[in-house]
């Protein structure tokens, strides 16, 4: 059969490629890197995301599958679900991009005030000149005028043999703790700068700070690229498999992101990549396998134990980095298969680990990262939440992108929202799924079980917005207007909040719980991440998504994680400290916890209201 050409008008590209056939639209987007599409469920055909136009050639038929998500006037207009779909001979495809422009957290974390004693310095060097007298090397003279346990590498030797010949001996090192790691002729004593990265499920965002000063320099973000392969990690850890090229894939796609991060960051401070000494990094533990290129497969089943837990320092060339050989990837530790670097973070910039008062930190995300504890010890947990609260697994659900609708409010009769950005409604996200689902619970729209209202449990006392709620095809649906094709808000999508929520519900209970405390000893509770920093606290207790008790105590703390990546570059004793919160931090596996399972079905539920 000859080749299929496949043409995808993305953004302002267009790009030809000529495929074999027997691959799927999603397969053959997931082959151009420069792309990102939509696919929570990783192509599993449940989410009903991945959609695309064709407006030339043909495909297979429409499936039942795709039935389920696309009505009849999305599949007039060529809509298609891009992972159950088949080219038949050479075919053109739209594909929105909805990964630029998100609204991302980048801000927060408690601000870092400490002394500046980076992991990375530079320091001159002026060897006396060779003579008949003094036979050494030029390696072995500096190695000997520097403190003892200094090393270097072949690419240093290379240049010192460029030094000797030109019979200069005045040389400036750049060091990594006891490394050389770079070297220039002449004395440079100019700035050197490291770049902070949280690598989240969803997001990354890099931060470019000055070693000499800790000034902030430049901050970019976006969608991690590697959302096309599914939104949670256990999406991501089933596309690897056993494959080597896959991992090779996604492990390509987040050091690509970071060089792109880096650039833009440097180019904006008038910098370039000389001017980078380091990438710090922090994320959940399967993000940080994915990067260093090792197989996350054993995180994903029991006993759960991922290949390394350590503190790393690479060089580029071992992860595929295509960043300057002279640059250090500096890897914050993580505690367990699901507590990450980015909660050891997390810790460290919120000083949980040194506070006298008990603190509760809550990271909510794909999962739900909790932490509880104070200067005496600490316990962990880690809850899968899954992807809800990004907008993935909700119908209508989208990420922070504009024209999401990020809150909800009512006026007891009727009901408003608002836009990020102000634009034309285009789905809704988290924070707006959490006012939407605090809203239909106040309005008697839902009872405490989650269960959508109808008539005979109203009697004669019906909702305001009563009218709000329409039944299509057997279904109960909340709608923003009474229209065909309007945003809307089903039974399935509120049991996804169930779910997410109870997780999230249950795992503090279990964590105070184990811990031996009560709700009532936490004096503060520290809300992380882009999520948490953006849903309004109200809402998140109107729901039990907290509890109750803790009203008054939460503190938006924005990305603790990056936060705690810059205090690493910084200061070479906060990256010590991460050992010290380690060492004193017990991991709780809730999936054995029979304590969990009995406060999950608890937390399912709503609190009532009258």
């Amino acid at each position: 059969m000859a080749s299929t050409t496949f043409t995808l008008h993305y953004g302002s590209m267009i790009i030809n490629e000529s495929i074999s056939p027997g691959k799927n639209l999603l397969e053959l987007i997931h082959s151009l890197p420069s792309v990102n599409i939509d696919a929570p469920c990783g192509g599993k055909g449940t989410c009903g995301k991945c959609r695309v136009r064709i407006i030339e050639g043909e495909a297979s038929p429409v499936s039942d599958a795709e039935k389920k998500f696309l009505s009849a006037a999305d599949i007039k207009k060529g809509i298609r679900l891009a992972c159950k779909t088949l080219p038949e001979g050479s075919v053109t495809v739209v594909l929105e991009d909805s990964m630029h422009n998100a609204k991302i957290m980048e801000s927060g974390g408690l601000p870092y005030t400490g002394r500046l004693n980076p992991l990375l310095k530079k320091k001159v060097m002026n060897l006396p000149p060779a003579s008949l007298e003094d036979q050494r090397s030029l390696e072995t003279r500096l190695l000997q005028a520097l403190p003892e346990g200094s090393v270097l590498d072949h690419r240093i030797r290379l240049k010192l043999a460029e030094l000797q010949q030109k019979e200069q001996y005045e040389m400036t090192l750049s060091f990594c703790d006891t490394t050389i790691t770079n070297l220039t002729p002449g004395s440079d004593m100019t700035p050197s700068y490291a770049l902070a990265v949280d690598i989240g499920t969803t997001t990354v965002v890099a931060y470019l700070v000055n070693l000499s000063t800790g000034q902030m320099m430049g901050t970019a973000s976006g969608l991690n690229t590697q959302k096309s392969f599914g939104a949670d990690v256990i999406s991501r850890i089933d596309y690897i498999g056993d494959d080597k090229e896959k991992l090779s894939q996604l492990q390509q796609r987040i050091c690509s992101q970071i060089e792109e991060l880096a650039s833009k960051t440097l180019k904006a401070a008038g910098l370039n990549e000389e001017d980078l000494m380091a990438v710090f990094a922090a994320g959940n533990t399967t993000m940080m396998h994915i990067l260093q290129g090792l197989s996350p497969q054993t995180i994903a089943r029991a006993p759960f134990i991922p290949v390394s837990t350590e503190a790393m320092i690479l060089k580029p060339s071992e992860i595929a980095s295509q960043l300057p050989d002279h640059v250090r990837f500096v890897l914050l530790p993580s505690l367990s298969g699901y507590i990450g670097a980015d909660i050891v973070a997390g810790i460290l910039s919120t000083e949980i680990a040194e506070s006298e008062d008990l603190c509760l930190l809550v990271d909510i995300g794909t999962n739900g990262e909790i932490a509880m504890g104070n200067k005496d010890s600490l316990t962990s947990c880690s809850t899968a939440a899954g992807p809800a609260f990004e907008g993935a697994n909700i119908q209508c659900g989208v990420g922070g992108i504009p024209g999401a609708i990020s809150s909800f409010r009512s006026d007891g009769n009727s009901f408003s929202f608002e836009t990020i950005d102000d634009k034309p409604v285009s789905g809704i996200c988290g924070s707006g799924i959490i006012d939407l689902t605090a809203y239909l619970l106040k309005a008697g729209l839902v009872d405490f079980t989650g269960r959508f209202q109808d008539e005979s449990d109203w009697r004669n006392n019906p909702p305001a917005s009563k009218d709000s709620l329409i039944n299509k095809d057997g279904e109960i649906r909340f709608v923003w207007e009474n229209k065909e094709d309007s945003l809307y808000f089903t039974q399935k999508d509120l049991r996804e909040v169930q779910l997410a929520k109870g997780s999230i519900g249950a795992g503090i209970a279990t964590l105070v719980k184990e811990s031996g405390h009560s709700l009532d000893d936490i004096k503060k509770v520290y809300l992380a991440g882009g999520f948490g920093s953006y849903i309004d606290h109200q809402s998140a207790l109107a729901i039990g998504l907290l509890p109750q008790e803790l009203q008054g105590r939460i503190h938006c703390v924005g990305n603790s994680c990056g936060a705690g990546v810059i205090r690493c570059a910084l200061n070479r004793d906060e990256m010590e400290k991460t050992k010290m919160i380690l060492n004193k931090t017990k991991y709780i596996e809730l999936s054995s916890n029979k304590g969990f399972q009995e406060e999950y079905m608890l937390n399912m539920y709503f609190p009532e209201y009258d």
